[in-house]
This record gives C-alpha cells, structure tokens and sequence, in this order.
C-alpha cells in the first residue's frame, strides 16, 4: 500500500491540476460550452487549458516553500475549491465577492443554513477524499524545494513553468480575440473576457474575491478612517416610513439632458419616461467631466473634496452614511470602479465581469438590463426594506451603438465601429437610440418597484462633446464645454411612497421646483437623498438650501459655482 502512494511533487501538481481546474470546473465547461455555437465550445475548451495550465503555476509555486506548506496550501484550495463547485455545479452560482463577504460572516447560524446533507456529501466525496489522498502520499524527486546547482538544473525546474505560462497565455489571448472579433461583427459589447473567466470558474473565481476583500479590509484599516464622517458629527432623525423603504440610485454614464425629449429636445427619446407620472425631471449640472472625479465629488457633501484636480476625498459618501443610519445595501456596476465601490461600505458589490460570468452561458447581451435583474434580486434578498440598490450602468457611453440591442437602432445612420470614420450625425444618432435604450431600462426598474415603498435616482456622472469623428469628455472643469456638464437629474417614487403624507409633501416640493426649472448640481446629491427619503438632522447634517425636497422651492444655492453654465 506504501508504494501506492509514492509520486514525484510534479505527478502530484499535474494530477491536482486537472482535478481542480478541469474536473471540478467540468459542469460549468459544459453549460458554457453548450450554450451557444463553436466560438462558445471551442472557447469552453481553451478555458479548460488555461485552468489547468494556472492551476499548475499556482501548485507549483506552493512547492517553493517546502513540502509541508505545500501540503497545506494544496488542501486549503482542494477544500475551497470543492465547496464552490458544489453551488457552480448544482445552483450556477457564480462565486464573487458577495458569496466570498458571506462565507466569511460570523453570523454561524445563516451560514450553517446553507449546508445541507448534499452539500456534505459532495464535500467528503470530492473535497476530503483527494485530501486524505494528498495527506497519505509520499513526495519524491522534489525538484522545487532541492536547491539548484546549476543552470542546467535551474532551466530544467523552471522549463515546466515556462511552458505552462506560455500555454495560459496563448490559450487566454485566442479566447479574447475571438470574443472580441465576435463582438464586433455583432456591435456588441463585451465586458473584459479574461475578467469574466477568471470570475466564472475554479479557483480564480474565489481567489479573486478573496484578494478583493482582503483589499477592502486594508483599505478600510488605513484610507477611509481618515475621511470625516458625517454619521459621527450629526444627528441624523429618520421617519417610521423608512423601515420598509427601498431606495435605488442608478449612476448614469455620459447621458445629457439636452438628448432627452423629456426636456424639449426634438427626438422623442424618452418616450416611456415622459408617461411616468410619478417622475421629476431636471436639467442639472454634474461636478465634473470624467468619470472617476465625479464619483469622488457627486455623494459627499458640498466641499466634501479638495477642489484639485484629483478631487481628492475629505469626507464620506452618502452610501457610506445611509449604511451607518441602519441600511443594508448592495451595488452593481457595469463598470470596474472597485475603488468607489468599496467607498459604500456596502454589503456587497459585483463588477461587470462578475456580471457577466452570471450570463456567459446564456444568449443576453452585456449592458445595462441585466441591472435591473441584479435589483431585483437584492430587493427580494433584503425584502424587508430599508435596503439601499446602487446600479452603475454603461449608460451611453461610447461605444454608443454598443449600448442598446438591435430593436432600438431608431435613429440611422449610425457609428458602428470604433475604427469608423463617423460624421456627427452618425454619432448623434448611435448616442440618441443610447438615451433610447435608458428610457427602456429605467420604465423596467420601475415597473419592478411600483408595488414596493420605493424611490428611485438617476444622476450621470458627466455628459459628452460629439462632433465630427470625435467623442470626448474629461476636458479639464475649468475650460471644459458646456454639453460636457449637462446631466438629468430624475427622481421617481412609487404610489405607495406618495400616499405617506410627509412623502406626499417632499413630493410636492420636487415638482415646484421642476416648474421653476431649477437647476440641481452633484453637489446637492448627498442632502437630498437623505432629505427626500424623510431624515432630518437638528445639527446641521443636511444643507436645507441643498434639499430638493426641502419648503424652499426657490433655492439660490450655487449661484457662484464654478461650473454653472446656461440651460438652454
């Protein structure tokens, strides 16, 4: 029997390989594979050379720290790696950072929930038992942990590694590049297809989170307990309403007011927007033009960022805030924004890969629909309300035509290739069937909403110049066009939320201030979600003249704001 279990450390990291990346990961190599032509089978199987191929590296580096470490290492990933195929194999759940924050909880009791004798069975079979088998056997020809000699011995220890790192390279390389063809001659977007196979299958699916998190617990350690806290200076004094309240924020991107024919533009591109009666439109100013700054400035309080051109932090977002006043919260980003996304102190948050990775078997486009299916999820996850959605979209954000699926292309001639030479009208065109497909996106989120204590926001981050073969934003603030300022402010509330007579009141406040085509900033973001959702605070943690739905329909605020621009 002893000689049984006698292997070389290479026999055993080849055998671990195929095990975890291959063997483990096979339902989810099928379903994938299957669920489209011979792009979606052929990259299944690159996928599974590439796993293995990482999987090696990975075991192969234990091995440089002994053979008792890499006992262990190996274990911990054989035993990581078998509890998330049971759920990938029999739930499709993808593995991101949210199951990751989970597990991790200390809330033992829900977590014992989810183990049931299945799940145990699985994980003594497939988990345990190649565990006792890696713990029984003997280790010869340990090439790794011998020292080296020589470069003869040197390049014949590292020869294996090189090849495999060679074969992980190729073999992700061909699958982005037929993705990507693919996408193209489909004008459709793709999220980053090495991000989605790394969330999609074992191990890097876990490791990925797990780093993840490991990072926003340092980030939480050192950056963010320097930023003031607004939860902490002020008294913030919530209504009996909030308690079944759902609040979602929806992050625009690119989207200007002046394309919307909510506010007079002369293409009807808010056709289902413009029969919402419960929904308040205004033309606002974003507080800056690129992505990134107005993250940084749009959710703190006025001056909440140094005004450099970094937009560097002082203080706490709102989400950060709402989540100290007793919300549960989570985000989902078509964007990779993971920075501002750890800001929110959020129960969890999923990028576009993780996204993704949820629909690589299926035949759904990549945009901003899929948020809403995210939303809807949180909210019957957290249905007892007080629960806060925060939707990051890709809104129209060029590539525009790769936005919004086929059946919205109303206006033509469009820009359909980024190598294009494109007149204006034909990015002016590709950009207006954009807002046609958020017009669409926000009538779904709100049709999902209609039966709950609901408030929804949308703000983007920023607009966008388009001219002749050109699209651009992020002009520095200070000299910067006015079409790159120019954002939609909406807010909409569901008949329940109205029917509450304070609410019915903050309501009442938003439309005077619509009539006298007031004109809101990023800015004022941070006091007027917590003011329309019904918090006051005696101390002076909300700026009443920055409360949209404050008694003061006729605000002056910014009247000598840096950015403030014409309207019309």
């Amino acid at each position: 029997m002893r000689s049984l279990l006698v292997f070389s450390q290479r026999q055993v990291s080849l055998a671990l390989s195929i095990y975890i990346g291959v063997v483990l990961n096979s339902a989810c190599l099928i379903r994938n594979g299957a669920a489209g032509g011979w792009l979606e089978a052929f990259s299944a199987s690159l996928s599974a050379i590439a796993l293995f191929a990482f999987c090696y590296l990975l075991i192969s580096f234990f091995s440089l720290f002994g053979q008792a470490t890499y006992k262990l290492l190996a274990v911990f990933t054989l035993l990581a790696s078998a509890a998330a195929s049971y759920y990938m194999t029999f739930f499709n759940v993808v593995i991101g950072y949210g199951v990751i924050v989970s597990t991790l909880t200390l809330d033992i009791d829900l977590n014992a929930e989810a183990l049931g004798h299945e799940f145990l069975l699985w994980f003594l079979l497939v988990g345990l038992a190649p565990c006792l088998w890696l713990g029984c056997t003997r280790l010869t020809n340990d090439l790794y942990s011998q020292r080296w000699q020589s470069f003869k011995v040197f390049s014949k220890k590292l020869a294996p590694a090189v090849g495999m790192l060679l074969v992980l390279n190729f073999s992700i390389n061909t699958i982005v590049k037929l993705t990507e063809d693919q996408a193209r001659k489909n004008n459709q977007y793709t999220a980053s297809v090495g991000g989605i196979i790394a969330h999609s299958y074992l191990p890097t699916n876990w490791i990925a989170s797990l780093a993840i998190y490991a990072h926003q617990l340092g980030k939480e350690d050192k950056s963010t307990k320097q930023l003031y806290d607004p939860s902490k200076h002020f008294t913030y004094q919530p209504t009996p309403a909030l308690d079944d309240l759902f609040v979602v924020f929806v992050i625009g991107e690119t989207t200007r007011w002046d394309h919307m024919g909510l506010f007079g533009y002369a293409r009807d591109t808010t056709p289902l927007l413009a029969q919402e009666p419960n929904l308040i439109a205004l033309r606002g100013t974003s507080c800056d033009t690129a992505t990134k700054l107005s993250l940084r400035c749009m959710f703190v309080r006025e001056n909440g960022t140094e005004d450099d051109d970094q937009r560097t932090l002082k203080e706490r977002n709102v989400f950060s805030v709402m989540r100290k006043l007793g919300f549960t919260s989570e985000l989902f980003g078509m964007q990779s924004e993971a920075w501002f996304y750890s800001s929110l102190d959020a129960n969890s948050y999923e990028i576009r890969e993780i996204i993704a990775s949820e629909y690589a078997h299926s035949k759904r486009p990549i945009d901003d629909m899929l948020l809403v299916d995210q939303m809807e999820k949180s909210i019957k996850k957290y249905q007892q309300g007080k629960h806060l959605v925060v939707l990051h979209t890709k809104g129209s954000h060029h590539m525009y035509s790769q936005r919004y699926t086929r059946e919205f292309a109303r206006f033509t001639p469009e820009c359909m290739d980024v190598d294009d030479s494109c007149t204006k009208q034909q990015l002016i065109n590709s950009f207006d069937n954009s807002v046609l497909y958020v017009d669409y996106m926000l009538k779904n989120l709100f049709d999902k909403l209609r039966n709950k204590n609901a408030m929804v926001f949308y703000v983007p981050d920023h607009g966008e110049s388009i001219d002749e073969n050109h699209h651009f934003h992020a002009t520095p603030k200070e000299m910067a066009p006015p079409e790159q300022f120019r954002v939609p402010f909406m807010v909409w509330a569901s008949d329940k939320f109205i029917a509450q007579p304070l609410n019915q009141q903050f309501f009442t406040n938003l439309e005077q201030r619509e009539k006298n085509g007031f004109n809101p900033h990023h800015e004022q973001i941070f006091d007027s979600v917590l003011g329309c959702i019904g918090y006051s605070s005696p101390d002076g943690g909300i700026n009443a003249q920055n409360n949209w739905c404050s008694d003061n329909p006729t605000s002056m605020a910014f009247d000598n704001h840096p950015t403030r621009l014409t309207q019309r």
